[in-house]
């Protein structure tokens, strides 16, 4: 199982993959530097520069490099990550073999941090916390209809780039393809992992990611204090497989509509207590008109009424009471 620096498989791994797409080369980078040994894992990264242009390049450590079971590992990450073209996913460019390096994996620089270095320093807002889940959930969508896994989900495996805070999925070294028979044991890091995945029959699937979202998702919520992300994350990170969303898009989706239709229901209330209040004066004025037209009604007096006509006659006139 893979800590929070360093990814890795659970049990032994298959062998068997030949990596292509290599290049014999003498490189042509410039200032290639050391940025990252993991500590348990396999690999190294190093920044260089080519025709002006900065690169990430990764390779085993040279204690792995002639072992192959990790050579087929990155000849594999390499695989599925040149099928990845989104603008939330950092592009894998191509592999060649460099002198003093051996096989490299060359992918796009980024310039940023991860989401990790933003919640442990409580920079994170709540507006980007929605924004990162949100581009987050593209992303996955993009790889699940490729029958992509990534089955490493977690905040530090989530980059932010400095130019407008935007998502870059990255590492890929965990990730699985319906494409590939080799290296399917189960994987992930601890706290993000499916709880089905200890399973080692366990298949990686859609769902599995859709689990270590929800723990993102948990992170973030617990930061920025956001209930709508905590349900969301609660929804996804059931622990039987079968209760959770088919897809994160359905849950992105699934809060949008949870907005919309509290904006709906607090409109609603509003015509009808607007409504209510304009039936309540039509009655009240009703009851005031009511109340005046009987004020003005005309109290008996005793006083008998005669036909004018009749006044000609005498006996008439003398029969009206004085």
């Amino acid at each position: 199982m893979a800590n929070d620096d360093a990814s890795g498989y659970m049990g032994s791994m298959d062998i068997g993959f030949g990596g292509g797409g290599k290049v014999l080369s003498n490189s042509g980078f410039a200032d290639i530097t050391e940025l990252y040994v993991s500590n348990s894992g396999h690999a190294r990264l190093f920044t260089a520069t080519r025709y002006g242009k900065k690169y990430i390049l990764k390779c085993l450590k040279e204690d792995y490099l002639y072992v192959p079971t990790y050579r087929t590992a990155l000849a594999k990450e390499f695989e599925i990550g040149l099928q990845l073209d989104h603008d939330n996913v950092r592009r894998t460019v191509g592999m060649e073999t460099i002198q003093g390096l051996g096989d490299v994996i060359i992918m796009e620089y980024v310039d940023g941090c991860t989401l990790k270095s933003l919640i442990d320093n409580g920079r994170l807002t709540k507006p980007l916390a929605r924004k990162v889940a949100s581009q987050l959930a593209s992303a996955l969508d993009y790889m699940h209809g490729k029958q992509i896994v990534h089955r490493d989900l977690k905040p530090s495996n989530i980059m932010l780039t400095y130019n407008g805070m935007n998502v870059k999925l990255i590492d890929f070294s965990l990730s699985d393809s319906d494409a590939f028979n080799i290296l399917k044991n189960p994987a992930g890091t601890s706290g993000y992992i499916a709880p089905e995945q200890f399973n080692p029959e366990a298949k990686a699937d859609a769902k599995a990611d859709v689990y270590s979202f929800g723990k993102v998702l948990m992170d973030m919520a617990n930061i920025t204090g956001d209930k709508l992300m905590k349900r969301a994350a609660v929804t996804c990170a059931r622990r039987n497989a079968a209760e959770r969303p088919d897809s994160v898009a359905a849950v992105i989706s699934g809060q949008g509509n949870s907005s919309k239709q509290r904006i709906t229901l607090i409109v609603m209330v509003c015509v009808a207590v607007l409504l209510c209040a304009v039936v309540a004066v039509m009655v009240y004025n009703r009851a005031l008109s009511a109340d005046g037209k009987e004020n003005n009604t005309l109290v008996p007096d005793g006083n008998q009424a005669v036909d004018y006509n009749l006044w000609k006659d005498n006996s008439v006139i003398d029969a009206v009471p004085e």
